[in-house]
């Protein structure tokens, strides 16, 4: 696994969403959920492909971080070598001539749901863990000059990020939330899950903690110590009397009409629709049972609640920083994370079409890179604990993606890999290509302008569409 070295945070583009407040109701309400309430800028559309536009309301990104095996999940190569396949095996789905790895019995009853892309790609070696989180996470073919791995205003946004500013939510809650775990390391938060450049207005709602913990609680909605909800309007008058302490703060770009956006907070985290939706308890313990009591389970019909409850988009983190990175002992590994996995993303699918939300929630299932075809293989420039000879190290060259849901047709297999599904056999698939795709089933123009927080424009995304997805 990747060790670099990593420096201090810091905030080149100004203050930290944490700096700004650190008296009065920023305790409970902080800035992690007013930045994402501040006002959003426009965008001017410039057309997208209309077999794609608009046929999606909400998007539900699956994120596996690490990358597991792409041979093992969704391409097994019965064919190749032994070496190569490992101990996958095929099965048959409810999709007619569409097969997947045995290791995922419960997820081939709904592949009549699901479509594949076989032939996602970096382009590169070792782009390794943080720049193909980025990568993937923001949508980019190649990084913008002077980014680097660690979270700052420097970077593109995520893909949250840009539909919270052009597709934002009326709902009561934030459109954008991400949810269970932040990726970082060593307590450093990697690049793609926030705002970057464009500030921390259109941030994310960053949630951590386990909903499978009987004590979870999002803090955003807790009040201090010795505070009930219903004495937080008093906290809310507190914050008049540090106005004069924060006057200086007035003149930054990312502060300003700062009371206006905490009015905005205390609306959301009081009311009863957001405590409704973050409450577990109100589901029937026999679904929450057929999801599964466990960390992935419990955070994917959370994320289910929230769709429904008019979130547009969640990011659902399937455990910390690469932690389906499977470098040793892949079969362990295998038996340890893909039954509870297999078991909660099944039910979700069938969840969300029971519920008819499918057909208008866009579902992606996806990692930052694939597994070495060769077990046991070194790669140039990897890390320095490749594998051993029961393990894969990393691979960008070629890996698989599942996607369902907001007009995708189910049963689709896009792209192909090569015998020992290591590169791409023919067209190989961008993260730009992805994010438009996610864009354009919103009905949002890839070549949309935003502008930063200091004004300057972007152009949101230079990808092409998957359209045969749809």
């Amino acid at each position: 696994m990747h060790r670099s070295q990593h420096t201090a945070h810091n905030h080149p583009a100004g203050f930290c969403r944490r700096e700004v407040l650190q008296v009065g109701f920023s305790a409970a309400l902080g800035l992690t959920l007013s930045d994402v309430l501040r006002p959003r800028v426009g965008a001017a559309d410039v057309g997208v492909i209309p077999a794609i536009a608009g046929r999606a309301k909400h998007v539900l990104v699956v994120w596996i971080p690490g990358g597991p095996s792409q041979m093992q999940m969704w391409d097994t190569k019965p064919d190749s070598p032994t070496q190569a396949r490992g101990t996958a095996k095929p099965i048959a789905t409810s999709a007619p001539g569409v097969e997947i790895g045995h290791i995922l019995p419960k997820v081939a009853r709904q592949m009549h749901h699901v479509a594949l892309i076989r032939s996602v790609t970096l382009g590169a070696e070792d782009d390794n863990h943080e720049i193909g989180h980025q990568k993937m996470l923001a949508g980019l073919r190649t990084r913008i000059p002077g980014a680097t791995i660690h979270d700052s205003r420097k970077d593109w946004p995520s893909l949250g990020s840009v539909i919270a500013a052009l597709r934002p939510v009326d709902s009561g809650l934030p459109t954008s939330i991400h949810l269970p775990i932040r990726m970082t390391h060593r307590g450093v938060p990697f690049s793609g899950e926030t705002a970057g450049m464009l500030g921390g207005k259109h941030d994310p709602w960053l949630i951590s903690g386990d909903p499978n913990d009987a004590g979870f609680r999002v803090p955003d909605l807790m009040p201090l110590p010795g505070y009930t909800l219903d004495r937080l309007d008093h906290r809310k008058r507190l914050l008049a009397q540090v106005d004069t302490a924060r006057r200086d703060l007035e003149r930054d770009p990312q502060v300003n009409k700062l009371d206006a956006v905490n009015q905005r907070a205390f609306e959301i985290t009081t009311s009863s629709r957001t405590r409704d939706a973050f409450d577990l308890s109100r589901e029937p313990a026999a679904l929450r049972d057929r999801y599964g009591r466990h960390l992935y389970g419990q955070t994917l019909i959370l994320s289910r609640r929230l769709i429904e409850s008019g979130v547009r988009f969640v990011q659902a983190n399937m455990g910390p920083m690469n932690s389906w990175d499977w470098h040793n002992d892949e079969d362990e590994y295998i038996g340890r994370q893909v039954p509870p996995w297999d078991q909660a993303f099944s039910t979700l699918l069938q969840d969300l079409h029971d519920r008819g939300l499918l057909q208008e929630t866009l579902v992606l299932a996806v990692s930052e890179m694939g597994r070495n075809p060769i077990l046991g293989r070194s790669v140039t420039g990897a890390a320095a604990n490749a594998a051993n000879p029961g393990g894969r190290n990393h691979w960008q060259w070629c890996w698989s993606m599942a996607l369902a849901g907001g007009g995708v047709r189910g049963g689709t297999v896009v792209g192909k890999s090569d015998e020992l599904a290591g590169h791409p056999d023919g067209e190989g698939y961008y993260p730009n290509d992805i994010a438009a795709t996610v864009y354009s089933a919103l009905g949002i123009s890839p070549r949309a302008e935003l502008h930063d927080f200091e004004g300057r424009p972007l152009v949101i995304n230079n990808g092409t569409p998957v359209a045969q997805l749809f």
